[in-house]
């Protein structure tokens, strides 16, 4: 009896192993620019870009896409968490995606919800190579402050 149900969990490990091996989103890439970040969402799968919302500020953006080609091990519902390394002007923030089919009213979506840990000013567009979103996160009063000039005595 034990052997037989160390096989059938066995069994049902290796089915469900690639469903939660499977990452749809690839990479997480930030890099600046004379006070400007870009963010690049790179994904496993050809991506297109739906919407956004709130429209260019806050600390919560939510992103709607559809996946335009799913791996059969990529069709059940997932959700993952990602963090990626933070480089300054960007304020902490993680990702947290999801494929559940009530995320976005569109065939395979793919719903992502970005927060970072103080207020930003972006535009979000699509990636010229159909699997990766850009985030241009662009300079906030903020970060635009000079800082005072050093006294020395």
């Amino acid at each position: 009896m034990k052997t037989r149900l160390s096989g059938l969990l066995a069994g049902l490990l290796c089915v469900l192993e690639p469903v939660v091996s499977a990452q749809l989103l690839d990479d997480i890439e930030v890099r600046t620019e004379r006070g400007v970040a870009e963010m690049r969402l790179q994904f496993s799968a050809p991506v297109r870009y739906i919407k956004h919302f709130p429209a260019d500020q806050g600390e919560l953006l939510k992103i709607y896409l559809q996946v335009l080609q799913l791996d059969p091990s990529e069709e059940r519902a997932a959700h993952e968490y990602k963090h990626a390394q933070t480089v300054s002007p960007v304020p902490p923030f993680r990702v947290i995606y999801t494929t559940a089919r009530n995320c976005f009213a569109v065939p395979d979506p793919l719903c992502l919800d970005i927060q970072f840990s103080a207020p930003v000013t972006y535009r979000v567009r699509q990636g010229e190579d159909g699997r990766s979103i850009i985030l241009t996160l662009l300079p906030t009063a903020e970060t635009e402050k000079p800082k005072p000039p050093a006294v020395s005595r």
